[in-house]
C-alpha cells in the first residue's frame, strides 16, 4: 500500500484586510492632525490677539457688529485700538484702586456724595476715552471698505441681526 502523501493546502494570505487598515490608520491620523493643529493654531491667534470680552461687548450692543466684520479686519481694528489705549487691556491695577476708592467713599462716616460722585465721574471718562476710541477706529475701518466690501458687511450685520434672539 502506498501512502499518498498528503500535502496541506496553504490558503494565500489575503492583502485586502491590511490594505483597508493602513488606509483607515491614515485617515485617523489626518482627522487627529487636523483637530490638533486646529486647536494649536486657535491658541496661538488667542496669544497674539486676545478675544474681546464678549459680554462687554454683547452689553455694549457691539457684539453684531465685530461678528460681521471679515476676520482681517477684526485684527486690523484690534492692532488700531491697542496702539490708541496704550497697549490693550483695561489696566486692572487702576480698576482695583477705583472699586477700593468706591468702597472706601460709601463706608465713610459722614458719607460724601460728591466724593463718590467725583470717582464715579473719573470712572466714567475712562469708560467713555476707550469707547469713543473704539468708535473711530471702527469707522476708520469702515472708510477704507470699497463700496462692495461695505454692502457684504451690512448684509452679513443683517444676517447676524436676524439670528439674535427677540426680547419677550
Amino acid at each position: 500500500m502506498s501512502r499518498e502523501t498528503e500535502t496541506p493546502i496553504v490558503a494565500k494570505p489575503r492583502r485586502w484586510p491590511s490594505v483597508l487598515l493602513a488606509i483607515s490608520l491614515l485617515f485617523n491620523f489626518l482627522i487627529i492632525g487636523a483637530i490638533i493643529g486646529a486647536h494649536l493654531r486657535q491658541e496661538r491667534d488667542a496669544q497674539r490677539f486676545p478675544p474681546p470680552d464678549r459680554e462687554n461687548m454683547r452689553a455694549m450692543g457691539v457684539a453684531p457688529f465685530f461678528d460681521a466684520l471679515p476676520r482681517e479686519a477684526r485684527r486690523q481694528i484690534g492692532e488700531r485700538l491697542r496702539a490708541q489705549t496704550n497697549g490693550g487691556p483695561v489696566d486692572r491695577t487702576a480698576l482695583e484702586a477705583e472699586f477700593s476708592a468706591i468702597l472706601a467713599a460709601l463706608r465713610a462716616e459722614p458719607f460724601d456724595p460728591a466724593a463718590l460722585a467725583a470717582i464715579l465721574e473719573a470712572q466714567q471718562a475712562r469708560v467713555s476715552s476707550r469707547i469713543e476710541a473704539g468708535r473711530r477706529v471702527f469707522i476708520e475701518a469702515l472708510a477704507q471698505m470699497d463700496p462692495s466690501q461695505r454692502a457684504a458687511f451690512a448684509d452679513r450685520l443683517e444676517a447676524r441681526m436676524a439670528r439674535a434672539p427677540r426680547p419677550q
